[in-house]
């Protein structure tokens, strides 16, 4: 996914665009507004609108001077609960009703958490400027609640980019201050030497970066080593010179931050980003009416199965029950034909005898020759046979009759009918051979 970070900063607007993925953060572009007479945040923030491409996640960070801190002990592991309690158990604890006020927190070691608030009112203020200009932001908060995933510092250390100072503590944000503008460098020995004195361990040494860092670096009297942080060589590639780096390497760390689920969000109740979960609701409202969509083609579709393999069953129950009336032209309709024929045809194959019945009526169809039209009866009782048919003529039937000589004895003709046509039905009675059963 794209995200566009918006910096804020006391003279400049910064913005860069990375792509975050479960693996890499990858810079794909960067810009910086002057903000000036002739140009306030406003116009800024539109012609930020005006350059965008594609939808990206619009992340706001303020200026840290804008939020207040306190390190608080409480008996609870999940961060959402921690939320829920921290209006209750600040109360009082500043000036400000806890109403007009949200609240978010980060996780510190020992049970301790680092409770971060602002005002209600600036943070919808922010919201609503850059809401208007098309740039609705998903997240709001500030860049120095991400320092401790800037590449390459230590897990206890002191950062400071000119604007603010933090404590990195075990890998995570333990104090957070605003410098003054007035007073930065001044400030920052004051806040450093305040530290010293308090219960905070100071680390051995404070790395400074950003454009605004060299008058951090002019303070002699700081109780601290102080370093520059350099460009990785892993990440030269993407920031492709030091000066670009030290623009962008807070705004790097809050991507990931950001990949990583720890940057602190200040859109919370009322101020809660809901363009998210309208697109998202959208997008499932989608799904659901493809979902309907295909379900009734199959529904369809399987009617339409239905309707074809029902129409395939009253076809073949249509030609069962003309195939029964040709085969039993004189039984009344049975229950179940299918199961009839059936049973007809196992007594026909079920003959004890190496021939069968079967077998016999073969040999009387090869035997009848082209003068016996056809054998529309045949009867077989044991070894006595029984046809009716019919023939082109009597002749024809007493050659049928020679014919059987070799495969039946007492091979008889019984009445003769003449037809209109010339032909003659006949009845045959014979007695099968020994061995031709």
């Amino acid at each position: 996914m794209d995200y566009l970070i918006i910096r804020i900063d006391e003279n400049n607007v910064t913005v860069a665009r990375f792509g975050v993925s479960g693996r890499s953060v990858a810079l794909e572009g960067s810009a910086q507004f002057e903000l000036n007479g002739e140009q306030d945040l406003a116009a800024a923030a539109a012609r930020i609108a005006s350059g965008i491409s594609g939808s990206p996640r619009v992340v706001l960070c303020l200026p840290p001077s804008l939020f207040a801190h306190r390190i608080v002990e409480l008996p609870l592991t999940d961060l959402r609960k921690v939320r829920e309690v921290l209006p209750a158990h600040l109360q009082g604890e500043f000036a400000l009703p806890v109403e007009t006020v949200v609240f978010d927190a980060l996780q510190l070691p020992e049970g301790k958490f680092l409770a971060l608030w602002a005002r209600r009112a600036d943070i919808s203020q922010a919201i609503d400027l850059f809401k208007q200009a098309g740039l609705e932001p998903a997240i709001v908060s500030s860049e120095p609640f991400s320092w401790p995933h800037l590449p390459g510092i230590p897990a206890d250390c002191a950062l400071c980019d000119g604007n603010a100072l933090a404590i990195v503590a075990a890998g995570r944000l333990a104090f957070v201050r605003a410098l003054p503008v007035a007073e930065r460098q001044k400030q920052l020995l004051a806040t450093l030497s305040a530290l010293e004195m308090s219960e905070m361990a100071l680390p051995s040494k404070l790395i400074i970066f950003g454009v605004q860092s060299g008058s951090a670096q002019a303070v002699d009297t700081l109780p601290l080593a102080v370093e520059t942080l350099e460009l990785p060589k892993e990440l030269a590639v993407q920031f492709r010179s030091e000066q670009t780096f030290q623009l962008l390497a807070g705004m790097y760390a809050v991507a990931l931050s950001i990949r990583a689920g720890s940057l602190p969000d200040f859109r919370r109740g009322n101020l809660a980003w809901t363009a998210g979960d309208a697109l998202l609701r959208k997008k499932l409202g989608l799904t659901a009416l493809l979902a309907v969509l295909a379900l009734l083609l199959l529904f369809i579709g399987k009617c339409l199965q239905y309707q074809s393999a029902n129409r395939d069953i009253v076809s073949l129950n249509s030609s069962i029950s003309s195939m029964y009336r040709e085969i039993f032209p004189t039984r009344t309709k049975a229950v179940d034909e299918v199961a009839e024929i059936k049973g007809e045809i196992r007594k026909l194959t079920g003959s004890d005898s190496a021939g069968g019945v079967l077998d016999t009526l073969k040999q009387l169809a090869d035997t009848k020759g082209a003068g016996v039209n056809g054998l529309y009866e045949a009867e077989l009782e044991g070894r006595n046979l029984r046809l009716k048919g019919d023939a082109r003529s009597a002749q024809a039937v007493n050659e049928f009759k020679t014919a059987l000589a070799s495969l039946m004895s007492a091979v008889e003709v019984g009445e003769l009918k003449s037809r209109p046509d010339g032909g003659v039905t006949f009845t045959l009675v014979a007695t099968l051979r020994e061995g031709k059963k």
